[in-house]
């Protein structure tokens, strides 16, 4: 796709986002990037499957139901912000920049990138619905609902579901069926790396006021929150980055044992 079309699609595309409430400014400008870049690079395939991954958290992140203390949904905190987007956008935006030149390496990234994104946000907006209590997936022990690293068989179900229709609808756009299944599986595998970076390194804090839960320094009731456990800086935006960059680089090196 032409340069400019690519990106005048996109900063249409991420203005109405931005109307509706499902990106904030820095989000939206982000969103003009990578979905410019993914466009002129990966032509409406491309997306195609970053609107599937986009949309559909979005739509899943507004449907009305109770949530766990520790997850505000993005509508919440006026959309997603700029590091969200980029964390789970950027490999797409590198991949479909070597699509043009190096398709046999570009299409395995970008499908694996956005295929780890979706299983992750269907997961965890899916999983909300579990009538189980979520289980810690390094120890087995139950833990409170909306704590990193917590799952449930709902939630992992609704990740196998959220990658392999990101792997099926690359397939029927024209993705061959090896780059459609290894993104799919590459996907379930950033996914669970997310859920053991969740309950090991992650940050987690504790609300001071009403002693919730959290992944965010200021919790949803605008008091702030005290960190307990894992890194510094190893926050959400970090361990979703980490899972696309599994989903990416995992769907490449499967791709290639495959035809090994």
């Amino acid at each position: 796709m032409n340069a400019a079309l690519a990106f005048a699609a996109a900063a249409a595309l991420a203005g109405i986002a931005r109307g509706l409430g499902w990106l904030t400014s820095g989000g939206a400008a982000a969103a003009v990037l990578i979905g410019g870049l993914v466009f002129w690079g990966a032509g409406l395939t491309g997306g195609v499957l970053l609107a599937l991954f986009f949309v559909s958290g979005s739509l899943l992140d507004r449907i009305p139901r109770q949530r766990p203390a520790a997850l505000l949904p993005t509508s919440q905190r006026g959309g997603r912000n700029l590091r969200q987007v980029i964390a789970n956008g950027g490999w797409a935006a590198v991949a479909a920049a070597l699509v043009p030149g190096r398709p046999e390496t570009g299409w395995p990234l970008l499908a694996g990138a956005l295929a780890a994104a979706q299983a992750d946000t269907w997961a965890t907006e899916i999983g909300i619905w579990s009538n189980d209590p979520p289980r810690s997936i390094t120890t087995g022990a139950p833990v409170p609902p909306g704590t990193s690293g917590g799952i449930t068989p709902l939630g992992t179900a609704a990740g196998l579901l959220g990658s392999a229709a990101l792997g099926a609808l690359g397939w029927a756009l024209g993705l061959s069926a090896p780059v459609a299944a290894s993104a799919a599986a590459a996907g379930v595998l950033g996914m669970t790396v997310d859920s053991l970076l969740g309950a090991s390194l992650q940050a987690g804090y504790r609300c001071e006021a009403c002693r919730q839960p959290t992944e965010h320094r200021v919790h949803g009731c605008g008091a702030p929150a005290r960190r307990v456990r894992g890194l510094p800086g190893m926050d959400n935006d970090a361990v979703n980055l980490a899972a696309t960059s599994v989903g990416a680089w995992g769907s490449l090196l499967l791709l290639k044992a495959l035809y090994s």
